[in-house]
């Protein structure tokens, strides 16, 4: 295949994309584990009950995987980047608003916040990629992808688990 100068030009750009996508995958991915690590603080802070701290954990899970099909289908419908886009600002606004709430029903809701905008980045990331690259790239760019959420899931847990202090037995404490 010749690749003219307009064709490389088009395509240099790339490069920029696949660490933003991996990002924003990564991101959406270690939401999950992250909060296991500091659920004991979630605990005390919240006086949440063991159902509400179970809620907690899983509004994020199932409201993810509920919306997950339709993400990708508005995805297709209004763009691949606007789905990104729009999921990582309700990402953010939900990861933000969590961090000042002290009631674990309004925790519970934020959670489920974040569920969907990584509905809406999961579907975006992948379908960007197979669209950016050309064909011949793409085996390239698609095969970090899926070791960017093993590599999140595993490491989700640093931050929150930085960000404790130690106290009797290992616990985290204030």
């Amino acid at each position: 295949m010749i690749t003219t100068p307009q064709r490389q030009d088009r395509h240099r750009g790339h490069r920029g994309v696949l660490p933003v996508v991996m990002l924003a995958l990564a991101t959406v991915v270690s939401a999950v584990a992250s909060l296991n690590v500091a659920l004991p603080s979630i605990a005390r802070d919240t006086h949440a009950t063991q159902t509400q701290l179970s809620w907690i954990i899983d509004a994020y899970a199932l409201v993810f995987a509920a919306l997950l099909l339709l993400g990708g289908a508005l995805g297709d419908r209004y763009g691949r980047r606007r789905a990104l886009l729009t999921g990582l600002v309700l990402f953010g606004a939900g990861s933000l608003a969590a961090m000042l709430v002290t009631d674990p029903g309004w925790l519970i809701a934020m959670r489920g916040v974040l569920g969907v905008g990584a509905a809406l980045v999961m579907p975006a990331t992948l379908s960007t990629i197979t669209s950016t690259f050309p064909r011949e790239q793409r085996a390239r760019a698609v095969v970090p992808g899926p070791g960017s959420p093993g590599r999140a899931r595993s490491s989700g847990c640093l931050p929150p688990g930085s960000c404790c202090r130690r106290g009797p037995g290992g616990r985290c404490s204030d």
